[in-house]
């Protein structure tokens, strides 16, 4: 019997595959979005994700604590496999340009000599490391990944000083917003909860309140850190900064330590490496259920070919921001359909069962 996860573990599982690299934007990303104090805004995209993982959580429970796999054997292999390989595929190329992003900026910003191929060969093979163990090894490795870098929350702490009620304004969302496709660019950032609707029967109590408490973690951490940027940033500079947590990190200095953003933002890398790898986790999970035949480390490895050289497929920042984009959309319309259409699997199955008895 394989070992469940505890409700901490899938919290903290949950929180760190949230945790990507769109944090670094994520306060220029509300501004534009939602206008002045437009981290108010981030409440009510946190509140969706919520919606969302009740929706997952009632998947489970309508289902008796079915795992995914089980809901979706009443077909054959023929039906599940263009659905199963649209979501491999999608959740693959997310966490591969989530890696391909991260590095990119790594280098323009700290490392201008080092090539990209070294920074992809490093996450790949860290990437192999953690997903060659079930995820229950996966999931005791994120709570020590968990403790060594939730110690960079602290650090908003030295912008106090600086921080103005004033430059928050007393106006809530004006200027020139674009909620909607705005707003959706910021849910993007909480994306990666979906992927519990692979594990949630792994949980062995309190399901739904261990993903939420997940999510809230990040959007505790997410609403910290836009809360101060609009607080130490008037709103015109927070729109001119590309990188406004990057610009809030230089800020900071240690007598020991010369540049705090770049230690900073390299430690945070490692959690960029679990979001990566629990998408890279999900799109074996389903490419297995197709390929049952296919031993699991042989599937891993192909895998991580695969994604190593569609790493190399865009060649600046801005390309991979595009990709990031319309990846993200299919990840979102899959967050919110996947759910919801095996929950109607689950009640049509239950009222078939129910009609067969009865005759």
């Amino acid at each position: 019997m394989k070992e469940k996860l505890s409700p901490f573990q899938a919290s903290i599982l949950v929180y760190l595959i949230q945790s990507g690299v769109t944090l670094f934007t994520l306060p220029r990303l509300v501004a534009e979005a939602f206008g002045t104090n437009g981290w108010i805004g981030l409440i009510l995209i946190s509140l969706i994700v919520n919606i969302n993982l009740v929706l997952i959580w009632l998947v489970y429970k309508v289902s008796k604590g079915k795992s995914f796999f089980e809901i979706i054997s009443i077909f054959p292999k023929w039906i599940t496999f263009p659905v199963n390989l649209f979501i491999a595929v999608v959740w693959m190329l997310l966490g591969v340009f989530v890696m391909v992003k991260f590095s990119m900026i790594l280098k323009i910003l700290f490392y201008n000599n080092v090539s990209l191929f070294y920074f992809f060969s490093m996450g790949y093979i860290l990437s192999y490391m953690l997903l060659k163990r079930d995820l229950y090894q996966i999931a005791k490795s994120t709570v020590v990944l968990f403790y060594f870098t939730v110690w960079t929350v602290f650090l908003l702490a030295f912008h106090l000083p600086e921080f103005s009620f004033n430059r928050l304004t007393p106006f809530i969302f004006k200027g020139d917003t674009d909620m909607v496709k705005g707003g959706l660019s910021i849910f993007t950032a909480l994306l990666g909860y979906e992927l519990s609707i692979l594990f949630i029967h792994m949980i062995e109590r309190k399901q739904l309140k261990s993903l939420i408490a997940g999510n809230t973690i990040t959007s505790m951490i997410y609403l910290g850190v836009t809360f101060v940027s609009f607080g130490f940033f008037s709103f015109e500079q927070l729109l001119r900064e590309w990188y406004p947590v990057v610009t809030l990190l230089g800020y900071i200095s240690f007598p020991v330590l010369e540049r705090v953003e770049s230690f900073t933002f390299s430690v945070f890398g490692l959690k960029v490496l679990l979001t990566t790898v629990m998408y890279l986790w999900g799109t074996k999970e389903l490419l297995q259920y197709q390929f049952k035949r296919v031993k699991s480390n042989f599937l891993l490895i192909g895998i991580l070919i695969i994604s190593f050289f569609v790493s190399f497929i865009p060649k600046v920042i801005k390309d991979v921001e595009q990709w990031l984009n319309y990846i993200t959309y299919a990840a979102t319309a899959i967050a919110f359909l996947l759910p919801i259409l095996l929950l109607l699997i689950v009640v049509i199955t239950k009222k078939m069962n129910r009609k067969s008895a009865n005759e």
